[in-house]
């Protein structure tokens, strides 16, 4: 069972380090960083992945208008941050002691450059936030000190998708079609399916309109 159980994870989840998203998203997260690919060559690409998508965040954030994007402020020089919270789950402390066995120093604060080169050797040289920090609370708190890296992830650590909408969607067309309806075309069910989910939101926007 377990090898069975082994053998069905690297089937499914082999590939997921050569997924440009995904690894580009845990190179963002200040809690994994580069400590978690298992595979040499998975971690240079998605190294130079991140590299270019970083340069072109800093690139747009020097085209924007003044006063706006993130703005990089020099004197600023915070460390990662940290947050306080409940204890780590035991996943989480797996996680830790692999980071332990990978630790290295940082640079020191003298190193800390406005290039997105630079950057970025800076953020995967300091070690790894930990469990109980937030991903989105570091990127806050270090966004005037690493601008592209920080709008970077803000693009790419986003909320994940969800498919219950969808499935609702879904459940409704089964709804509609029963053995009663043989002639229902494919039209009038998009029709019928489209005014079920979306009548209920116009009828709240009359009654919002009416009580004002």
């Amino acid at each position: 069972m377990k090898a069975t159980l082994l053998d069905t994870v690297h089937t499914r989840f082999d590939h997921v380090e050569t997924e440009a998203l995904y690894a580009v998203a845990t190179m963002l997260d200040p809690r994994y960083k580069d400590k978690f690919f298992t595979n040499a060559t998975n971690l240079d690409q998605a190294k130079e992945t991140l590299k270019v998508e970083v340069k072109k965040m800093e690139q747009e954030l020097q085209a924007m208008p003044s006063g706006k994007g993130v703005v990089e402020n020099k004197t600023a020089r915070q460390t990662p941050g940290r947050e306080a919270g409940s204890s780590t789950s035991s996943l989480g402390s797996y996680f830790d002691e692999i980071l332990g066995e990978s630790r290295t120093a940082g640079p020191s604060e003298q190193q800390i450059t406005p290039g997105a080169v630079f950057q970025l050797e800076s953020y995967l040289g300091e070690p790894p936030a930990g469990g109980k920090s937030n991903p989105f609370h570091y990127w806050r708190d270090n966004q005037s000190r690493l601008p592209a890296l920080a709008a970077t992830a803000a693009k790419f650590l986003s909320a994940p998708c969800t498919s219950v909408e969808s499935e609702r969607l879904f459940s409704t067309a089964s709804l509609i079609i029963d053995e009663h309806r043989s002639k229902l075309t494919p039209e009038h069910l998009e029709v019928l399916v489209f005014v079920r989910k979306n009548l209920p939101i116009m009828l709240r926007l009359q009654s919002g309109g009416a009580n004002n």
